[in-house]
C-alpha cells in the first residue's frame, strides 16, 4: 500500500503473501504535515515478471476525507477499495460484509467490493506564544501532585495516557522530570499499599512512567532487544511448551520445544544483562531517586519490585511482545513468531516478578 495526503505520496507498508485476509498492522506518523483534505490509500499486488514488465499492478484505492477522522480519539472503519471504474466516491464503507470483503454502490447485491480497515486520526492543534502559558506552567510546576490527585480518580485510561506524557514532557523540559516522577510514584505506590500489585494498574503514574522511559530508553531499547528479536522472528523455531498447543504431541518433541524456549530466553536475557553497560542516565538518576524517597518513607522494601516493574513490566517486556509498537520492527511478525515472543515475554516476566514458576 501506499500512503498519500492530497496525492503526495508519505509512506509505503510492506510486501504481505495474500491469503484470506490480509493484515499489515503497521503504524505511521506523520507529523508537522501542511494543511490537507483527502488521505489516499492506494493498494497494489505484484504481478508475473515474465508477463509483464511492471512490478506491481494497481487493484484500488480507499480515499477519506479528513474531516472524518478529524478527532482527539483514532477512527476506525471498513472502507471499499474503489478500482478507476468504480468511480471516486469518499467515505467509509456502510455495509456489513465479511472481514476484507463488502460491497458498495449501484453493484452491492452483485459484486462484492474488497474492503481495507484503516485506523487513523488527523490532529491539528493551534499553539500560542509561550508567554501565554506562563502562569499554567507556574501553577503546574508548584502544584502537579495536588492535579494528579484530583484527576486520578474522575478520569479513564485515555485521558490518563495523554495527560501523563503531557505532564512528562513539561516536566523533562524544565529539568523537573525526576522529582516529577518520584512524586506521582510515591503516591501511586502508597496508594495500591500491596508489593504484588506494583505498577499493575493504569494509573497516572504508570502512564507517566511509560513516557518518561519511550522519551528516554528508546535508542537503548533497540540497541537491546532488535538483535534477540529479530533472531526469533526469522528462525523456524517453535517455543510453544503448553501440551494443547504444542505441533508434536510425543514427549520428544516437546522437550525440544521446551529447550528452545529456555534458549530464545538466555539469549534475550543475556542481552538485557549486558546493557547495562549503556543504560540511559537520565533513567539510573530516576530509579536511584525511587529508591531514595522509598527509604525515606520506610518502604525501601519496595524499591526493587518498583525498579523491576518500571523496566520490565513497562518496558522491555512490552517491547517483546509487540516490537513493531516501539520502533523495532517496521511489520507485524507471524503467528509463529508473535507466539515464541509471547512466551519469551512471559517468561521473563515471570523472573522480573520475583516469583517461581508453576
Amino acid at each position: 500500500c501506499e500512503l498519500q495526503l492530497d496525492k503526495t505520496l508519505y509512506g509505503r507498508t510492506s510486501v504481505k503473501l495474500q491469503t484470506d485476509l490480509l493484515f499489515w498492522g503497521e503504524h505511521f506518523d506523520f507529523p508537522d504535515i501542511p494543511e490537507i483534505n483527502v488521505i489516499t490509500v492506494n493498494v497494489f499486488r505484484e504481478v508475473d515478471k515474465k508477463k509483464k514488465r511492471d512490478k506491481y499492478q494497481f487493484v484500488g484505492s480507499v480515499k477519506i476525507p479528513v474531516h472524518e477522522v478529524t478527532s482527539r480519539l483514532p477512527c476506525e472503519h471498513w472502507y471499499p477499495i474503489l478500482s478507476d471504474k468504480a468511480g471516486d466516491s469518499l467515505g467509509r464503507h456502510s455495509g456489513n460484509g465479511k472481514e476484507g470483503n463488502g460491497s458498495s454502490g449501484k453493484d452491492r447485491e452483485k459484486e462484492q467490493v474488497p474492503t481495507l480497515r484503516i485506523k487513523c486520526r488527523f490532529q491539528s492543534t493551534d499553539i500560542l506564544p509561550i508567554n501565554v502559558y506562563g502562569n499554567f506552567l507556574a501553577y503546574l510546576k508548584d502544584n502537579y501532585k495536588r492535579v494528579c490527585e484530583t484527576l486520578e480518580p474522575v478520569i479513564g485510561v485515555k485521558a490518563k495516557e495523554d495527560i501523563g506524557q503531557a505532564l512528562v514532557l513539561l516536566m523533562h523540559a524544565q529539568g523537573l522530570a525526576g522529582a516529577f516522577l518520584t512524586d506521582v510514584v510515591a503516591l501511586d505506590l502508597l496508594r495500591v499499599g500491596d508489593q504484588r500489585l506494583t505498577f499493575r494498574g493504569n494509573s497516572l503514574a504508570t502512564k507517566s512512567m511509560e513516557a518518561f522511559l519511550k522519551l528516554t530508553g528508546e535508542q537503548y531499547l533497540q540497541d537491546t532487544l532488535s538483535a534477540p528479536i529479530n533472531e526469533l522472528i526469522h528462525s523456524e523455531r517453535d517455543c510453544e511448551v503448553d501440551p494443547t498447543k504444542a505441533s508434536g504431541s510425543s514427549a520428544g518433541s516437546l522437550q525440544r520445544q521446551q529447550a528452545a524456549l529456555r534458549a530464545a530466553v538466555r539469549n534475550a536475557w543475556q542481552c538485557i544483562y549486558e546493557s547495562h553497560k549503556h543504560f540511559p542516565a537520565q533513567l539510573r538518576n530516576c530509579f536511584a531517586t525511587f529508591r531514595e524517597r522509598l527509604q525515606q518513607l520506610g518502604r525501601q522494601d519496595m524499591a526493587d519490585n518498583l525498579i523491576s516493574a518500571s523496566i520490565f513490566l513497562r518496558f522491555l517486556c512490552p517491547a517483546i511482545l509487540s516490537p513493531s509498537l516501539f520502533n523495532i520492527t517496521s511489520e507485524l511478525p507471524s503467528a509463529r513468531a508473535t507466539r515464541n515472543l509471547t512466551l519469551v515475554a512471559k517468561t521473563l516476566q515471570t523472573l522480573a516478578n520475583f516469583t517461581r514458576f508453576q
